[in-house]
């Protein structure tokens, strides 16, 4: 009996000391620390990415997003911080519990709290717009003038300030918030202006452009676009338009479906639609859709809606124009002279900026027009060999006189490499003597190169 109750008490004593060293979440447990530290991180992570999403500064990756698709991480991600904090504590039931429970709510109600900003290119419900007063309606149906000329006050102050520039101001009637957005970056990018404010009225937004480069001729064909010109006063660089937006197009009337199948007898009307948009990210999802389709169905149609949208400038949307340009490619007939000068015009302008410029439009340049593109290529590919060593091939025998001119003992020997992988494909009887000179190169690599060339050549047929 002594010695079971001896066993007995040693295993209560050991049981007791478990249980203080196990129980997780105490101030002792690492594990449970780290826990309840990763659910918290993870929680605040979520809430501060939906504050910042409120501001008009920054754009998250969130906050871009539908608001469906908001609400899914939101919920998600609280819904693992919750997990990661039950099992920290296996006391403190009521604390956790709570915790948890407000931690779920917050996940639900944090796109509602934070209001994160609708996508780029939102589908424009029409019957969210304002409607018109009776007061507007009259003065839109007799042209008058709408804006007081209290509303000016801050286009007079920019016009002060920077009085050598050339400045506009816009009002339109009908706006909200999302539409003032795209309006807003649309008139930069059409006006060629350096910025846009806008500022919001009782009876709708005025649009204040400051040092636009386009004409006031362009302004006012500009502001047609956006709707019916109700007051023009051209000298002065002022335009009140009754706002439509089926006129400019932010009012997508095809489904995702339509725009993504090309099976679907309207697939063609609907992309050509999405490409008169005024958003550049619509306008490239069409202008991608249309080049990988292919279709062999309307092509004049699709070519010349191309050539429309590419009359306004897209230098400030480098990726919008690329799209249009690789559509182009795509739709234009070999020989179409206003297709390769719009193309010709890109290169250029992608040139002067440094940006890249797409592979299919380099390729249908050097088809079209090879001798335009010798000098250009040439100095590219001078540059930088490799990255243009597919461009300077394209060109064929035809760049061989520039090249034979690089090829002395003093050239870069990358710049060297590539000459002689050119001329070993496309060299003739020309290029012997220059290559001659460098079978005495101190380079060993180069000579073994330059023998070989030389043997390429002669193996053609051209000594």
């Amino acid at each position: 009996m002594a010695q079971n109750k001896l066993l007995q008490r040693r295993q209560a004593a050991r049981a007791a000391r478990m249980g203080r060293e196990f129980q997780s979440g105490s101030p002792f447990s690492l594990l449970g620390m780290l826990r309840c530290s990763l659910a918290l991180v993870l929680f605040l992570i979520c809430a501060f990415v939906f504050m910042l999403g409120d501001s008009e500064t920054y754009k998250t990756p969130i906050n871009q997003l539908e608001t469906e698709y908001q609400y899914v991480v939101s919920i998600g991600t609280c819904l693992l911080a919750v997990l990661f904090l039950i099992p920290s504590f296996r006391s403190h039931k009521v604390l956790i519990s709570c915790l948890s429970v407000f931690m779920l709510a917050m996940g639900s109600v944090m796109p509602m709290i934070w209001h994160a900003r609708e996508p780029q290119s939102p589908e424009v419900d029409v019957t969210e717009l304002p409607t018109a007063t009776p007061q507007e309606e009259d003065a839109a149906a007799r042209g008058g003038r709408i804006l007081a000329d209290a509303d000016l006050d801050v286009f007079r102050a920019l016009c002060d300030e920077a009085p050598r520039g050339t400045h506009i101001a816009i009002f339109m009637t009908l706006q909200n918030s999302s539409t003032r957005t795209q309006v807003r970056e649309s008139l930069t990018r059409l006006l060629q202006a350096e910025y846009t404010r806008a500022y919001t009225r009782a009876n709708g937004a005025l649009y204040v452009v400051a040092n636009v480069r386009a004409n006031r001729a362009s302004a006012a064909r500009i502001a047609a676009r956006y709707g019916r010109v109700t007051y023009a006063n051209a000298d002065a660089g002022v335009y009140e338009v009754a706002f439509s937006p089926e006129k400019t197009n932010l009012v997508c009337r095809y489904s995702s479906e339509v725009l993504s199948s090309p099976q679907n007898p309207n697939f063609v009307a609907a992309n050509v639609s999405e490409l008169m948009c005024l958003d550049p990210m619509r306008v490239s999802a069409a202008a991608n859709m249309l080049s990988s389709t292919n279709v062999q169905v309307l092509r004049h149609d699709i070519r010349d809606s191309i050539i429309q949208v590419l009359r306004d400038p897209w230098d400030s949307e480098p990726e919008t124009y690329q799209a249009l340009m690789d559509a182009l490619v795509v739709y234009a007939p070999r020989g179409d002279a206003e297709a390769l000068k719009l193309l010709r015009s890109y290169f250029d302008s992608s040139r002067a900026q440094r940006k890249g410029v797409s592979q299919v439009v380099m390729r249908r340049l050097i088809t079209e027009d090879p001798d335009g593109m010798m000098e250009p290529v040439v100095q590219l590919w001078s540059a930088n060999p490799i990255a243009w060593s597919e461009m300077i091939s394209a060109l064929g025998s035809r760049a061989e006189q520039r090249l034979i001119a690089k090829v002395t003992l003093n050239t870069d020997l990358q710049l060297l490499d590539s000459v002689l992988k050119y001329l070993a494909d496309y060299g003739t009887s020309k290029s012997i003597s220059a290559l001659e000179a460098l079978l005495e190169h101190p380079d060993s690599l180069i000579r073994h190169k330059t023998e070989k060339t030389l043997n390429a050549i002669r193996s053609r047929g051209n000594h």
